[in-house]
């Protein structure tokens, strides 16, 4: 799992190993969806199977969402390691964590982990792709010695960019890899002032991108596919290893990112966290036992189906599933790529319509995010994705009151708002993207599965199936009640009340996944990012430390000083020696 990856700007065109090993080996899903572009609330979503607003963990740092705050609610008490250990698996995300440690996660030539909690260990000398590369080999060399069946997960934080650069930092041995490449030029791309006052918030009164931005923006899109050429080595080596143990063909491999990423889109220097194609959308691909080589599957899926993928593999029965899953397996998808998505499939049915959501704000990675005003905190929204063949629609309510309509069928880009001055025909069709979307604003469990069984106008329950079904003119006044999606003012959290009306209401306790997490109201982070107080200053990654073992690295490793953690006079002294600069206080919102 990368970090901030897009797929619609086409940054796995670049990864020749991904398309050698997995893609032409597996099955590539082009449908898969993040439901929050945010990092923390993405992985909360898949490691508990859950809706954002059901895990309350809603942004990258407080007072949304932080580890503090997963802790505190319990939830790191209940969550996928958990269960697959319950199966039987050795789970290396929970038997043993070998994390990047903040403030280092994103300082790529300073490479800081902690191992089970220990005494963090700086790996100096070597680019952080490297470490991963040569720890994940290594414990790989283990695991596949062992009877037991493990569940591995890989995550470096390429492509996301050095905070304090904003830039992705590659291996030195990439630094100059794609000279000539710059940013995809797609229509959305920078546009002009009549396709921007279409869109809401913030967005529409930013201005046109200048030629010095635009530079940037394409030096910003090449450090990202030299970062991941990273990746791609550690895929590689990956691979090899499992092949070379005889257990390649009995193990699933996935690859995948947390949320996507957008550049010049929309006249967005570079960041995430919006409900555009480019953040949501991410790439997804999968190889193992009964997947079809060299598929691409326009079947959709999204990270909170992972959680019970991955427990229908290990064989757990289900009722020892945890009760609160929001959604289902895609094992079966996984097998039958080109297969129905059920009844009503192609017409917006319930496995394809999609919710997404954000609560917070949103910055820009660029050099002149200042410039343009960040943060922005007007950045809330509630967020319909249907992906149809005959209904493909993008629907959305900001906390600001505008609302943005797109038929992605015949303006994948987003470009024309049919929101504005809406036709008849919108109208109606927007009077049932806000009841469904009333419905999966607050789901749980089977109603996020089936959605559109809670508006029935009649007595059977399968009278509607799809957005097709429904936008018979017999419903109209039926959808026309609907009470609109609403937001009372613009909030850094989810609260209920700001967020009323409900359907169907809610209950008077228990509401939102409350029954499943402890209280989090007004919870008291112990402090993010950290300072700094390491800098090697210099750039590593040569061709020389390709192959680099664990061995190699673990020669210059050395433990972290108390000094180097909590700070003294020298310390103070040499990190303005290094020009280690404090970031400003809305830089912590990177994530």
């Amino acid at each position: 799992m990368t970090d901030d990856q897009d797929r619609r700007l086409g940054s796995t065109d670049y990864q020749y190993v991904l398309h050698r090993e997995m893609i032409a080996k597996g099955t590539e899903f082009i449908n898969h969806y993040a439901i929050t572009a945010n990092c923390c609330p993405s992985r909360t979503s898949l490691l508990r199977g859950q809706m954002v607003h059901n895990t309350n963990v809603t942004h990258v740092n407080a007072p949304g969402g932080n580890y503090d705050k997963f802790t505190i609610s319990g939830q790191d008490t209940d969550y996928l390691p958990f269960w697959m250990s319950r199966a039987g698996y050795r789970t290396e995300c929970w038997d043993r964590v070998d994390a990047l440690i903040d403030p280092y996660t994103y300082v790529f030539n300073t490479p800081v982990m902690s191992l089970n909690g220990q005494r963090p260990m700086y790996y100096e000398g070597y680019h952080q792709s490297d470490v991963i590369r040569a720890k994940a080999v290594d414990r790989l060399e283990y695991l596949t010695s062992q009877e037991k069946p493990f569940f591995l997960t890989l995550a470096p934080s390429t492509p996301h960019v050095q905070n304090d650069l904003y830039e992705t930092v590659p291996l030195a041995r990439h630094a100059n890899d794609f000279a000539n490449v710059t940013a995809p030029r797609s229509r959305n791309w920078n546009p002009p002032n009549e396709i921007q006052k279409q869109k809401g918030s913030w967005l529409s009164t930013l201005p046109r991108m200048n030629e010095s931005v635009e530079a940037y923006a394409d030096h910003s899109f090449r450090q990202r596919i030299r970062g991941l050429q990273g990746v791609d080595e550690i895929i590689e080596d990956v691979i090899n290893l499992l092949d070379a143990k005889g257990v390649l063909n009995n193990t699933y491999v996935i690859f995948t990112t947390d949320n996507g990423y957008h550049i010049g889109n929309h006249r967005v220097p570079a960041g995430k966290a919006l409900f555009y194609a480019e953040d949501s959308n991410l790439p997804f691909v999968v190889r193992g036992p009964g997947i079809p080589a060299g598929v691409t599957s326009k079947i959709p899926g999204a990270h909170l189906d992972l959680a019970p993928t991955f427990l229908e593999i290990s064989g757990l029965p289900k009722d020892q599933w945890p009760p609160f899953l929001d959604d289902q397996s895609l094992l079966h998808q996984w097998h039958h790529p080109e297969s129905s998505t059920g009844p009503g499939s192609g017409g917006g049915n319930a496995k394809e319509t999609l919710n997404v959501e954000f609560w917070g704000l949103c910055i820009v990675e660029a050099p002149n995010a200042q410039e343009l005003g960040i943060p922005f905190k007007n950045n809330s929204y509630k967020t319909l994705r249907i992906v149809g063949e005959e209904e493909s629609w993008l629907y959305s309510h900001w906390c600001t009151g505008e609302t943005e309509l797109y038929n992605t069928a015949t303006d994948p880009y987003e470009l024309n708002n049919l929101a504005l001055n809406a036709t008849h025909e919108s109208a109606r069709l927007m009077d049932r993207l806000n009841a469904i979307l009333l419905v999966t604003k607050s789901c749980a469990g089977n109603v996020c599965r089936q959605p559109w069984a809670l508006l029935q106008p009649g007595s059977h329950e399968d009278q509607i199936l799809s957005l097709k079904q429904a936008m018979d003119p017999k419903y109209d006044s039926f959808f026309a009640k609907f009470p609109r999606v609403a937001f009372k003012e613009c909030l850094q959290v989810q609260d209920i009340e700001n967020e009323q009306p409900y359907y169907p209401p809610l209950p008077a306790t228990g509401a939102l996944g409350q029954n499943y997490r402890n209280k989090t109201d007004n919870y008291k982070s112990e402090g993010e990012g950290g300072t700094r107080y390491i800098d090697s200053g210099a750039q590593y990654g040569s061709w020389e430390q390709r192959n680099a073992t664990l061995a190699d690295i673990n020669k210059t490793a050395r433990e972290v000083t108390d000094d180097e953690i909590y700070g003294n006079t020298t310390m103070n002294k040499r990190r303005r020696d290094l020009g280690i600069i404090d970031d400003p206080d809305w830089f912590q919102w990177i994530g």
